[in-house]
């Protein structure tokens, strides 16, 4: 029996994308994602490719490396990480010979997967608006009715009233839940038979349609020139585009500043594209909340931020943000900015650690980047 034509989708709070194609590019210096029709690659392109890296995550996943890709999607969005969980279960699949498919007639089985996932592949627990990707995907689910569904939901609060959405749907083959803990295990529930996935139990009671107010996508700023202070009010970061959310802390007090920096016989571009781990240099306090001046030297690769207290995120002012591609989330927690090649210039920037509530915790640091 050959295995079932599987069309992917990507949820996220503006609307479902589909995955359009998953193609090797051996071309290509490293895999970038685009949306369809478009030649330039999408903001997160380069968190693909570290992905997609020799010896990184997704080549330990499928046992082999896999070279560069082509991926293309439907649409696009400017921010987010929940892409993870479906484009890591696609690579997967592609490896072990699955056609995927990019129009709902063609499909034998729907893949509905959100969420991201850690340098071991593990799906991280979070609010990732499931219930409004639910509701925003019903029209395309439509399109396929006789299509059975796969679904993958990561840990978090909506979790339970998500299986029970899936189940109101009333399809002729209830959905079948993958587990949400790691791609690895995702996987196996659907392709070995000796390792069926749950059904959702039809008993639960469906939750009441609604839908949440959503920020549109952030989009990513250009770079500026210009060396200013900036004033940061004392809010959390929100979520962008695809609805996850803010990264959160670990360790004990305040914010630890990192030098992100190539090491010997390295480049911050195969740094930034994940061939080589950054040198990691902690940035002291200078005096009160300032922070001790980085010089803007080749070897700077960029910038880490991390929160050092449980239930508190850190808030990075535009400035770095704009100079810096979209942010990673580090084998610790921390936010790794990586400088745009035309992004290495004068800035002053400052970072606030919030709690949960939205109150500032501690001093708000200012770090200048200088030449």
């Amino acid at each position: 029996m050959s295995p079932p034509a599987i069309l992917i989708i990507i949820p996220t709070t503006a609307g479902p994308l589909r995955l359009r194609a998953l193609t090797p590019r051996p071309g290509l210096p490293a895999s970038a994602a685009f949306a369809d029709g478009d030649y330039r690659p999408l903001p997160w392109s380069a968190d693909y490719a570290r992905l997609c890296a020799a010896g990184g995550p997704l080549a330990r996943l499928v046992g082999r490396e896999i070279g560069p890709h082509e991926l293309r999607l439907s649409g696009s969005f400017d921010a987010g990480r929940s892409w993870e969980v479906p484009v890591g279960l696609a690579h997967a699949l592609a490896a072990r010979g699955h056609r995927l498919v990019a129009e709902p007639a063609e499909a034998d089985l729907i893949l509905w997967a959100t969420g991201a996932v850690d340098l071991d592949l593990a799906v991280l627990p979070g609010d990732y608006a499931l219930l409004d990707k639910i509701e925003r995907t019903r029209a395309l689910l439509a399109e396929a009715p006789q299509a059975r569904i796969a679904i993958l939901l990561p840990e978090g609060p909506e979790r339970t009233q998500a299986e029970a959405a899936f189940v109101a749907l009333g399809r002729p083959v209830a959905p079948t839940m993958l587990p949400g803990t790691r791609l690895a295990a995702a996987i196996a529930a659907l392709t070995s038979p000796e390792e069926p996935a749950r059904p959702i139990a039809t008993e639960t009671a469906a939750p009441p349609r609604r839908l949440r107010r959503f920020a549109l996508p952030a989009g990513v700023l250009a770079a500026t020139g210009v060396v200013a202070a900036l004033a940061l009010a004392p809010r959390p970061i929100p979520s962008a585009g695809t609805g996850e959310p803010a990264f959160t802390a670990s360790t004990p007090h305040a914010i630890r500043v990192e030098e992100l920096r190539a090491p010997a016989g390295s480049s911050c571009r195969r740094v930034a594209f994940g061939a080589d781990p950054p040198e990691r240099r902690p940035v002291p306090v200078e005096s009160g909340d300032r922070l001790a001046p980085t010089r803007l030297v080749p070897e700077l690769c960029g910038i880490a931020v991390r929160a050092e207290s449980p239930g508190l995120t850190v808030e990075v002012g535009p400035e770095l943000r704009a100079a810096a591609l979209p942010a990673v989330r580090l084998a610790d927690g921390a936010q790794g900015y990586f400088l745009r090649e035309g992004g290495r210039q004068n800035l002053v920037y400052a970072v606030q650690a919030v709690s949960e509530a939205g109150a500032a915790s501690g001093p708000r640091l200012v770090h200048a980047l200088t030449r």
